[in-house]
């Protein structure tokens, strides 16, 4: 499961779950109309793990097991690159491109506070990169530690030439990134992305 879910969203999505086998089937399927890589047989494994590890009756432990990603940076991309490809490039009109737009966002007045809020909370709402519209709804991240948050940033700021397009970009920092954490809903992180006046 951590090795075909993991990849798009932290643990936490799961394990504050308490779902039957069938309610976990459809949100599999429902991974797997988004792009998710699962085969028949590994949905059924995955479904029977998540029905009875997370199901109505089970006791799973509160919180997922982190590492730290210092050592390689771009191992903090792991949770993003399902989605958003590891490329960055995205999947046109479901989810974003971060090459370029995570420049465009941290150029903007505001965008270096308002970034850490969209991989914490997660973002929900329609935006516009480019010339396409994106509607999907982004999962937070919780879980991540203060030093994967930073690592993560600092990924996204400096792959695929985003850190030729920043303005004065100075690495996040542990410390910065716990000052600047804030529980929002995504609707409410949707709210602070229209301050940054994106086009």
């Amino acid at each position: 499961m951590e090795q075909k879910c993991a990849v798009c969203h932290g643990l936490e999505v799961v394990i504050n779950q308490r779902l039957n086998a069938n309610d976990w089937d459809f949100i599999v399927g429902q991974m797997i109309g988004f792009g998710a890589q699962v085969n028949s047989e590994e949905r059924k494994t995955i479904v029977a793990y998540l029905a009875e590890n997370f199901g109505p009756q089970s006791s799973a432990p509160a919180t997922p097991k982190t590492t730290s990603s210092a050592a390689n940076p771009s191992q903090a991309y792991a949770v993003c690159q399902g989605c958003h490809q590891p490329n960055g490039a995205g999947v046109a009109g479901a989810f974003p491109p971060l090459a370029g737009h995570v420049a465009d966002i941290l150029n903007a007045k505001g965008g270096r506070a308002y970034l850490p809020l969209v991989v914490v909370n997660g973002l929900q709402g329609s935006i516009r990169v480019g010339a396409t519209n994106y509607n999907t709804p982004m999962p937070g991240f919780p879980s991540l530690s203060d030093a994967q948050l930073a690592d993560l940033l600092n990924y996204i700021a400096t792959a695929w030439g985003n850190d030729r397009l920043l303005k004065d970009f100075k690495p996040y920092t542990a410390d910065e990134v716990k000052g600047l954490r804030k529980q929002m809903t995504p609707a409410q992180v949707y709210a602070e992305r229209a301050k940054l006046e994106l086009k």
